[in-house]
């Protein structure tokens, strides 16, 4: 029975995509706002024991060198809702400067780890810069955290600095009956109150929009809005890629001071003279020789003669032998150093659900 509802489910879930695929194709030179507001009961999903959020990446480069002409992966991810969702349907679109890269079969998304235990996904694509895209199981325990859809997108090859291309989740009504996009519990389970506060909340604060939860990221909100880009901050969006802005500082040189090699003052030489050794006066001793005396004529005294010498003394040298150590020097010490060297291929399964039940309701 279940596989019945299932398969019913899906057959009208493929026709409220292409419902709102062909209503929402129109061309426009910026991304706008094209979130609507949540209108199901209740509205306000604040009491909901189950807070479920999606977010898409937020990717800034220091500079469009980075990333001009080259492709950029966006995830959307989901935390808050572990084994608690079975179907959902939710829109997707990103900044029209942004070329969306097809995967092999010509869809714009790819679902993720998240829907990997689903029993069906898939993506329809929305005009040239948007997708809606839609998944289902029969129990809810298959409904994982994580990334639930991925989207391929080239950043033009003219981007710049100061350039934000936003990218957007948002609740969409379009469809069969304007039921609207969905994030509830499996089939017999849905109309639970759990599963619609779970679900209000998802749309309400679960993602940015205008209406209930405007993004106060400072990227989004200072956004450029001088150009042909968008005229007014797109705090609806809920990530983004981003180039930083030039530092508009001027650039202030300084000049170092010329450096002056000091010239070597040499202190004139004073020409010193030749030293002249002058070796010490030789002194040669003079013999004295004593008056010879005058032989006296002979007499008959006997001769008396007397011979006097004088004595020189001559100072004897002193040499002063040089002295040495015997004493071997030792040998400096050696050093050294050390060197230290799932994508699944169906129809969207979401919008159908609810349309069905609407239908039975009905």
């Amino acid at each position: 029975m279940k596989k019945n509802t299932l398969k019913r489910a899906i057959s009208a879930a493929a026709v409220s995509a292409l419902a709102v695929s062909v209503s929402s194709v129109s061309a426009f030179a910026a991304i706008t706002d094209k979130g609507m507001a949540y209108t199901v009961e209740p509205k306000d999903g604040s009491a909901s024991a189950i807070k479920p959020t999606l977010t898409a990446s937020k990717l800034v480069y220091d500079t469009a060198a980075e990333i001009a002409g080259k492709n950029v992966t966006i995830e959307f991810t989901l935390d808050g809702a572990a084994q608690q969702y079975s179907t959902t349907g939710i829109h997707f679109q990103w900044d029209d400067r942004l070329t969306v890269v097809p995967n092999p079969v010509g869809l714009y998304a790819e679902s993720g780890a998240a829907l990997k235990y689903a029993d069906q996904s898939t993506a329809e694509n929305n005009g040239k810069n948007g997708v809606f895209v839609a998944s289902g199981a029969q129990s809810d325990t298959r409904g994982a955290n994580g990334v639930m859809w991925t989207v391929e997108v080239k950043v033009p090859a003219d981007a710049k600095a100061g350039d934000v291309f936003p990218i957007d989740i948002y609740f969409d009504t379009a469809g069969e009956n304007a039921r609207g996009d969905l994030f509830r519990k499996q089939s017999d389970k849905a109309e639970t109150q759990e599963s619609k506060l779970m679900q209000a909340y998802f749309f309400t604060q679960g993602i940015n929009s205008s209406q209930t939860n405007p993004s106060t990221d400072p990227v989004l909100v200072n956004a450029p809005k001088t150009d042909s880009t968008f005229t007014t901050a797109p705090i609806f969006a809920d990530g983004y890629i981003a180039i930083k802005a030039k530092d508009n500082t001027p650039e202030t040189t300084t000049t170092a001071p010329p450096v002056t090699t000091p010239v070597p003052t040499t202190a004139p030489v004073a020409t010193k003279a030749p030293e002249t050794t002058t070796a010490p006066p030789v002194t040669t001793p003079v013999p004295t020789t004593a008056p010879v005396a005058t032989t006296a004529p002979e007499t008959t005294t006997a001769p008396t003669g007397v011979s006097t010498g004088v004595q020189i003394t001559t100072a004897a040298q002193t040499t002063t032998g040089k002295s040495g150590s015997k004493d071997k020097a030792s040998d400096s010490p050696k050093t050294g150093v050390t060197g230290v060297g799932v994508a699944v291929a169906g129809l969207a399964v979401a919008v159908g659900t609810a349309f069905a039940l609407k239908k039975k309701e009905d």
